[in-house]
This record gives C-alpha cells, sequence and structure tokens, in this order.
C-alpha cells in the first residue's frame, strides 16, 4: 500500500461528506496525531486497493469460467459436506 511522503507531487480537490463522516475523521487524526488530509488519504487508498483488488479477481474469476476452469458441482457439494454445510 502506498503512503505518503513529503515531496510527494499532489494536487488539492474539494470533496463534500456529512458532518458525521467529517467527525470521524476528525476524531481519527486527533487520535493517531495525524492531519485530516493524512487520514482521508490512507482512507481513499485503502478503499482503491481493494477495489482494485477486488476487480482484479472477479476478472480472473470470469477468464477461469470463460475458459471453463470450472470445478464440477458434485465436487462442490461434497466439500460442503466435508465441512457440515448443505450445498444442495
Amino acid at each position: 500500500m502506498n503512503t505518503l511522503h513529503r515531496g510527494t507531487d499532489m494536487k488539492s480537490t474539494t470533496i463534500r461528506m456529512e458532518d458525521k463522516t467529517l467527525d470521524r475523521v476528525d476524531s481519527m487524526a486527533k487520535s493517531l496525531s495525524r492531519s485530516r488530509t493524512w487520514i482521508i488519504n490512507q482512507a481513499i487508498e485503502r478503499f482503491l486497493s481493494y477495489e482494485e483488488w477486488f476487480v482484479h479477481e472477479v476478472e480472473a474469476g470470469l477468464d477461469e469460467a470463460r475458459n471453463g476452469d470450472l470445478v464440477p458441482q458434485e465436487e462442490v457439494t461434497a466439500r460442503f459436506k466435508k465441512w457440515g454445510v448443505n450445498a444442495d
């Protein structure tokens, strides 16, 4: 995950958020002795990292399905049954 470093090229933007959300940001900033900007940037970086990973995993799964690389239903049912879960 990227972290912010002094001297990094940064651009400014404006966002609108609910008072309650901004209060949470400010509370977290105070708890961590960080700036509001740092907290918001960290939140965005974490969100983007997760979403990029998720999209990649979905695309990989769809590629596997298109290539016919699937587990047969019987095997799925057997694995779930092994764990005590009814997959029928």
